[in-house]
């Protein structure tokens, strides 16, 4: 063999292998701060809600063709921030996917939403459509935000579905003021 062609050949070795080693590495390591989403079924959002006990669980069901949602998002982030996840397990629960195409085709268009807003706790989106979805959590529409207390128990889910104005619709405030109380409460539900 020639030096030229060694050296070609070297050469085609290494862009071939430059190339082939960032594609067979998969995604970038995850990093502090950053904004994943997980696409889950309905049982692998209820086991997100169980994994969590111990903590004050704050999930926002939302959409980003809601905006409504998109308007409050804001909040989350702000309650995870203020607490913290050893206090407060926020989780941010995805409608987008409609069932047209799949799951996957929504998570660009969410993820930039969600890298946007920083939120950097747990963000699902389910693999079931919107509308299984909605009659599995008993819900008419997002936004909605269910809390759960220590142990796991559903304490309050927060939706307009019974508001007839704008005034009678929920707030993070109240959402807000219940995780507070929650917090006060000893682990097993009562207050000190």
């Amino acid at each position: 063999m020639t030096l030229v062609k060694l050296t070609n050949l070297l050469l085609f070795v290494l862009v071939l292998g430059g190339c082939g080693s960032s594609a067979t590495t998969g995604p970038p390591a995850e990093t502090p701060g950053d904004v994943q989403l997980s696409i889950v079924s309905f049982e692998g959002i209820q086991e997100h809600i169980a994994r969590n006990r111990g903590r004050v669980v704050v999930m926002d069901a939302w959409s980003t063709s809601c905006p409504p949602c998109i308007k409050e998002f804001h909040n989350l982030v702000e309650l995870h921030k203020k607490y913290g996840p050893d206090k407060v397990a926020c989780i941010s629960l995805s409608f987008d996917y409609e069932g047209i195409g799949t799951p996957q085709e929504q998570q660009d268009r969410v993820l930039k939403f969600l890298r946007g807003e920083r939120a950097t706790f747990d963000n699902l989106m389910s693999n079931e459509e919107s509308d299984v979805l909605y009659r599995k959590f008993k819900l008419a529409a997002v936004p909605a935000v269910f809390v759960y207390d220590r142990t796991g128990q559903l304490r309050k889910r927060f939706d307009n579905e019974q508001a007839k104005s704008k005034a009678e619709a929920f707030t993070y405030e109240q959402v807000g003021q219940l995780v507070a109380e929650l917090l006060d409460e000893e682990p097993g539900g009562d207050k000190p």
